[in-house]
């Protein structure tokens, strides 16, 4: 009888593997459904009654064995090669996700898992490619599609490692979050006329590399808010993230930018006697920036006279692009004429510094070639020591970095995978910081950088509807303007009028959404795009301020003297509006942030302080709790 009953239970067991399509694993909160013929997901939300399914996958895949453990299921995938995975159901109710190969395994980018359908035109993409926007589904202009596209490029990736999926009553959704993000994208795609988003993964220098993984959160109640929030547990621990006020313990200076208008100074404004007309007319902060590439220099020592007058001083640098030309060896003299501190000259060194490809090439675009973060920081050392004698910088704001994304380095001297060209950034971030003193910024807001980066200039653009719009087009009222006047770039110091698309986009009200500072407010501070400062577009110079005190985030400004002259009193008054709110909360977390009218032109924000405000960006005025919010107007609470 007792061999009957253990032949019994094996011959089920055999059974069940043998015959079985659809493998389950739940918990209070979900029920997650295998199908081992499709190798498809299914996912129900039991405390919504929400179920989301994933599309067919484009690259087959034969399921070859299924294992269930607990909440785990196992599976063996055949297709253009050979892989496992793993799906458990955490303590969390999260869905992880893992995929383990050979480490040695020959591979090209692949997407795995597939998308998860859009139930219907009820929701919202949250896309997090710069600040945040959320995306109808059914929207035909915003350029998605990010699949071939390297990790943290500001031109079609995301700024950070998530992106998710709301409905429009902002309850209900999901997340995915890349835990292994380096050599990972997210491929926003439309399935049935709908937008989603599948996992690509791409190879480590031609190899699998490493187990990947990511992981899906999926939300009853809180929508974007809570998502963010999901976001930033994670990420805080993941990359060692402190708030501004830790930081500040170790570049005091930093003090000095919270709650300022961050300001590049050009031409005839390079002079310290500007800086105190600034200062007489009721400007108490500025963070004052100056680009070595542009003539004329300031005086030996402005920094210091700048910094007298409690503004915070810092230098525009650029570690990352090299010119053909340095491929000739020429003797370099530093000297104090023309553009001795110019940031893209390093005589005969191209060769050696730059990042190569498989084949042994350049990467290249229209500004230049890209260097090696690695094999540039000797290089770094020389021209910051040469510059602090004359110029004692508080802080150094690093373009491109942040902006350009990451590349593999195939250089026999200074090879590096996507994720070591990231930790070499880094180090050229920390170096800075812990050798100089500097606290450091940068372009975009890729946020593999953690702290190391404690402001980023660009994040409120969003940069998908920035490049290839209407600025592109010369001689008309939205040409952003050229750099062809080395002491007067009519791209920093111009006005353009705002272009279709970046109406619809960047500075709608209705889609734009704080998600990038309910992750980062305390931690980093951001702003326009320096090409897009806040008066760039004087007709909506005062909606960008509205934003910027709506997220905590800063105003930038580019000025010579006659930009100041012609517009004084507007920038005093935008100056006076914006400033004194972000001084009360730049330290703050971003607590919430919501639309307060269905329309979504009354908004407000509440910050950890226990500090509020309501934005109001219609054409007339609005009465909330007995208050009267006027037409493109705020109204702050505050402790």
């Amino acid at each position: 009888m007792k061999k009957q009953l253990i032949f019994l239970f094996l011959f089920t067991l055999i059974s069940v593997q043998a015959y079985s399509k659809v493998w389950t694993i739940s918990d209070n909160n979900l029920v997650v459904k295998f199908d081992d013929q499709t190798a498809l997901l299914s996912v129900t939300d039991k405390r919504c009654n929400k179920v989301w399914n994933q599309s067919p996958l484009k690259e087959k895949y034969l399921v070859k064995k299924t294992l269930i453990k607990g909440n785990e299921i196992t599976v063996s995938l055949s297709g253009k090669f050979p892989f496992k995975v793993i799906y458990t159901l955490n303590s969390k109710s999260a869905l992880e996700i893992k995929l383990i190969a050979d480490k040695k395994l020959q591979v090209e980018n692949f997407d795995f898992p597939s998308a998860f359908e859009t139930p219907d035109t009820n929701h919202y993409l949250l896309l997090t490619d710069s600040e945040g926007l959320l995306l109808p589904v059914d929207d035909t202009e915003y350029p998605i599609g990010s699949k071939e596209e390297r990790p943290f490029f500001c031109g079609g990736n995301t700024a950070m490692s998530w992106m998710g999926m709301v409905d429009k009553q902002f309850e209900a959704g999901y997340m995915a979050i890349l835990e292994t993000p380096y050599d990972a994208n997210f491929h926003t795609q439309k399935v049935d006329g709908l937008i989603t988003f599948s996992t690509v993964w791409q190879p480590s220098l031609g190899k699998f590399g490493y187990d990947r993984k990511v992981t899906y959160h999926f939300f009853d109640k809180g929508g974007y808010v809570a998502q963010a929030k999901t976001y930033r547990d994670h990420i805080w621990k993941k990359n060692e993230v402190i708030t501004l006020r830790e930081n500040e313990k170790k570049t005091p200076a930093l003090a000095k930018m919270i709650g300022a208008v961050h300001l590049y100074v050009w031409d005839n404004a390079r002079e310290v006697s500007f800086a105190k007309e600034l200062k007489d007319s009721g400007i108490e902060k500025v963070f004052v920036i100056w680009n070595p590439n542009h003539t004329p220099y300031p005086e030996v020592g402005y920094d210091k006279k700048i910094a007298a007058l409690g503004y915070a001083t810092g230098g525009y640098e650029l570690f990352t692009d090299l010119k053909l030309r340095d491929t000739v060896k020429k003797t370099f003299t530093p000297s104090r004429e023309g553009l001795h501190l110019g940031r893209t000259s390093y005589p005969g060194q191209f060769n050696e510094l730059a990042a190569r490809t498989k084949e042994g090439k350049t990467y290249s675009n229209n500004f230049g070639h890209t260097s090696c973060p690695l094999a540039i920081r000797p290089e770094i050392i020389k021209r910051v020591e040469r510059e602090l004698k004359d110029y004692p910088h508080e802080s150094y704001f690093l373009d491109v970095y942040q902006a350009n994304g990451l590349f593999e380095c195939y250089s026999d001297k200074h090879p590096l995978t996507r994720e070591q060209f990231a930790n070499e950034v880094k180090k050229n971030h920390q170096l800075l910081t812990d050798q100089y003193h500097q606290f450091v910024g940068g372009e975009w807001g890729a946020d593999y950088l953690g702290s190391n980066s404690v402001y980023v200039h660009g994040m409120m653009t969003l940069q998908r509807t920035w490049w290839g719009s209407e600025i592109d087009n010369k001689n008309t009222i939205y040409y952003t303007g050229n750099w062809k006047n080395n002491s007067r770039p009519t791209q920093m110091l111009g006005t353009r009028v705002a272009p279709g698309k970046y109406l619809k986009y960047s500075i709608n009200e209705y889609s734009r959404v704080p998600l990038y500072e309910l992750v980062y407010h305390d931690a980093v501070v951001t702003s326009w795009r320096w090409e897009d400062s806040n008066h760039h577009n004087p007709e909506i110079w005062w909606k960008k301020d509205l934003f910027n005190m709506l997220y905590g985030s800063v105003p930038l400004w580019n000025l010579a003297r006659e930009q100041w002259e012609d517009h004084k009193v507007t920038f005093i008054e935008s100056y006076k509006n914006v400033c004194p709110w972000l001084q009360k909360i730049g330290y703050d977390e971003l607590v919430s942030h919501k639309f307060v009218s269905a329309d979504h032109k009354v908004q407000e924000s509440i910050f950890s302080s226990g500090n509020r405000i309501v934005v109001n960006f219609g054409d007339e005025n609005f009465v909330l709790e007995g208050n009267v919010i006027k037409a493109k107007g705020f109204l702050t609470f505050t402790n």
